[in-house]
């Protein structure tokens, strides 16, 4: 192959919301043209008239730019260039107007500064080869199967048109495919795969497969952990090239036992064009799971027939049917997903009527934290194997992943990333499970996000900044500087990466975990406490706090680091019925704040099964089991009383009457959080140390309360309070018993069988 000659290309800049450029293209010679272009719009483009390139970009794709290579026989001399441009992706208006945030200015300019307004376009002419007339658009979307990694090209034939002769091979319309391309890279196995969809193939484009590393040659790091971003965050950066080689191909099956002649077409002599095709970087490295697998999945029968069944009260008996439809409900929400995605296996969708196509970061820890009550049946963890294989090197991790593709939903740098509630997840899960092998493979993980939040969203003054989308909280009017909920959950993950450091041995890392939570709880304590408030609210630039009392700013109490005198104003807010204590409490925003929507308006006033779960584990945290039943026990009576009349439980409740929140969807994942968590967790008090082998019981002050097949590690339980002075305990293991009764904590070594035990029997820990 002889040295290629530069084209003259000369294009103007885009302008308009819709924009239609001409220019021109001068070929010093015939021969084949390969163009390498990129676009920060979607974009039709001519040369010469001949339509070479047409790719659409969707608003919220990941990439937010077009990288593609063009390859074109073409002729001596200057031929027209001209390129229609659609709108530039952006988010929409309305997020500015009711999704502010205080680094979107920065993203704003950031992105114009880093991807101009204008097409890119360069090109060489090879005289002396003669390959397919063809585009490929690269994508970053990958896959990993039997150690080798994948990446998506699409291509599209720029003379794709059947052939103009009737054939002899088949009459059968589905192989009448058009013939295709060859391409292969420089990385084995070398040979593309054609994974096209029959809708892709029906509109003329070809999905590849290439190869671009193995486990002897893999995909180089993009960047080191705890470094902070100079990127646009969450740009997945091209960190290498891999040489493609391109030429003709037929999608037709091989048929090696012709029993006539191959037509001229299939026997002719075919050429290939040398190009260089980017490598973007891999994502979940050190992922749990990255290649796909088949998980087992229990029937509705076996599910309920395995998980714990609540012992309840006549008085309480209501709220079983809301307990069995939460399971049923998450067991419908398994979403399958395709082993092209880069995904591991099927995961917990969001939501049964909307999100279909996604997993959010902190919906999906939430809804694993009710999960993992029935870990022995339902796989509690695979969501989670799909978040850490969409990981990025550095430690980053998206709020939001398209299964289609398994991209990153969305190019907005500051609506990321959700909090970091996986490590909260995590621990629960393993409380229930005993699995410190399981620990020991996601603590690295965890930790790198970790770090990622702390060097890229801590403020100076110790506190974390966040934004209504990163935060999930969407429109609540909560901007400002410091965030108590950010701010909490960092200290929060500190304080569990510390344990789960402690279980591992990490001695030194427990240390400085403990240390980094008192830092950051006493940043949260001394800059966003209101005296004025008497709440934790939002730090502002010039001083003072964001005057809206949001239902975050109880998220402090589950650090344990909220001084008592603060534990009883939160508590009086909490109780207060012109506040939070509505007819549905608790209200994500206080009824008495400036923005409040009776009606809800999503996080303008609606309630949410997550706030209400962290609000109720931070008070009993606090000392305050007594306000966390309290507050769970009226939750589960309302989403009783409206799955009653609609027979489902909602995505969020309206505050003031029983009803769904006037915007909400129906069986939302995380709403299992009252009817499962907290039901089996604060009223009938429940709390799993398998790791310890130590089933922790804060008795209920109602007789009948209790639970049979409580999951503890290998073991499987049944307590039941019987009286107020004697419980009944089933085990086919020997465990722990911890139980918490009055201003008393009691503690006995339970061997197998059936026990009937009296509660002044039990020994006292000492110093309770």
């Amino acid at each position: 192959m002889s040295k290629p000659d530069n084209c003259s290309i000369i294009i103007p800049d885009f302008s308009g919301e819709v924009s239609e450029v001409s220019g021109s293209i001068s070929f010093p010679h015939a021969g084949t043209a390969v163009l390498e272009l990129r676009s920060p719009r979607p974009l039709q483009l001519w040369i010469g008239g001949i339509l070479v390139l047409d790719e659409p970009l969707f608003w919220r794709r990941y990439e937010r730019q077009l990288q593609a290579i063009i390859v074109l026989p073409v002729e001596k001399g200057d031929h027209m260039l001209r390129a229609v441009a659609g709108r530039r992706p952006t988010w929409p208006k309305s997020l500015d107007e009711h999704c502010p945030s205080r680094n979107r200015e920065n993203v704003r300019s950031g992105l114009l500064k880093s991807r101009p307004d204008r097409l890119d376009v360069s090109g060489k002419v090879f005289s002396d080869i003669s390959a397919p007339a063809a585009s490929l658009r690269f994508s970053p979307a990958q896959c990993v199967e039997d150690g080798i990694t994948w990446q998506h090209i699409v291509a599209r034939r720029i003379d794709s048109f059947p052939v103009d002769f009737p054939g002899i091979l088949s009459d059968d319309p589905a192989m009448s495919s058009l013939w295709g391309l060859s391409l292969r890279t420089s990385v084995s196995p070398f040979e593309a795969r054609d994974v096209s969809t029959d809708a892709e193939r029906a509109r003329g484009f070809r999905r590849y497969l290439l190869p671009v590393a193995n486990s002897l040659e893999d995909i180089p790091i993009a960047r080191q952990d705890g470094i902070a971003e100079k990127r646009l965050e969450p740009e997945c950066i091209v960190v290498k090239s891999v040489d493609l080689i391109l030429g003709e191909g037929s999608t037709l099956p091989v048929m090696r036992d012709w029993s006539i002649d191959p037509p001229p077409e299939m026997s002719r002599r075919t050429s290939t064009v040398a190009l260089k095709m980017p490598v973007f970087e891999a994502r979940g490295r050190h992922a749990p799971r990255r290649e796909h697998r088949d998980l087992l999945w229990p029937s509705e029968e076996e599910l309920l027939a395995a998980v714990p069944r609540p012992l309840l009260p006549a008085s309480h008996e209501h709220w079983r049917k809301l307990y069995e439809h939460a399971w049923k409900m998450l067991l419908r929400l398994r979403r399958p997903v395709g082993k092209l995605t880069g995904l591991p296996n099927d995961y917990v969708g969001t939501a049964m009527k909307s999100f279909f196509n996604d997993i959010f970061v902190w919906d999906s820890s939430f809804t694993a934290m009710s999960a993992g009550w029935g870990w022995r049946a339902f796989p509690c963890l695979a969501t989670l194997d799909c978040l850490y294989s969409r990981q990025f090197d550095g430690g980053y991790l998206h709020r939001e992943t398209n299964i289609n593709d398994g991209l990153p939903d969305g190019y907005e740098p500051d609506f990321s990333p959700n909090p970091p509630l996986l490590v909260i997840a995590e621990w629960k899960i393993a409380a229930l499970t005993g699995d410190t092998l399981r620990l020991a493979k996601v603590y690295p993980l965890l930790m790198k996000l970790h770090r990622w939040i702390q060097v890229n969203r801590r403020l100076p003054d110790g506190t974390y900044w966040t934004t209504g989308l990163a935060n999930g909280l969407d429109n609540s009017p909560s901007l400002g500087d410091g965030y108590p909920d950010l701010t909490a959950q960092m200290a929060h993950a500190a304080e569990t990466l510390s344990l789960i450091a402690d279980v591992l041995g990490r001695t030194d890392e427990h240390a400085a975990l403990e240390r980094e939570r008192q830092e950051t709880g006493h940043a949260m304590n001394s800059r966003l406490w209101s005296d004025t408030m008497r709440f934790y609210s939002t730090s502002l630039p010039k001083g003072g706090h964001n005057p809206n009392k949001v239902v975050t700013g109880f998220w402090p109490l589950l650090t344990g680091l909220v001084p008592a005198d603060r534990v009883e104003d939160l508590a009086g807010h909490l109780l207060d019925p012109k506040s939070f204590w509505r007819y549905h409490p608790l209200p994500s925003l206080s009824a008495d704040s400036p923005e409040f929507v009776p009606e809800g308006n999503y996080w303008l006033g609606s309630t949410w099964a997550p706030t209400n779960a962290v609000t109720a584990w931070g008070f009993d945290r606090a000392g305050r089991h007594d306000l966390a039943t309290k507050l769970v026990s009226r939750h589960l009576d309302v989403m009783g009383e409206v799955f009653g009349s609609t027979g489902c439980i909602w995505e969020n409740y309206c505050s003031e009457k029983p009803e769904r929140g006037n915007w909400s969807g129906p069986d939302y994942s995380w709403t299992a959080l009252g009817p499962i968590s907290l039901l089996l967790e604060i009223v009938i008090g429940l709390r799993p140390d398998a790791i310890r082998r130590t089933l922790r019981w804060i008795i209920p002050e109602q007789p009948g309360f209790g639970a049979e097949r409580i999951p503890l590690g290998p073991a499987l339980i049944t307590l039941s309070l019987l009286d107020k002075r004697i419980i009944s305990v089933c085990t086919d293991r020997q465990f722990f018993l911890e139980i918490v009764h009055g201003n008393a904590t009691r503690r006995k070594e339970i061997q197998r069988g059936d026990w009937r035990l009296p509660i002044d029997d039990i020994p006292i820990v000492q110093g309770t």
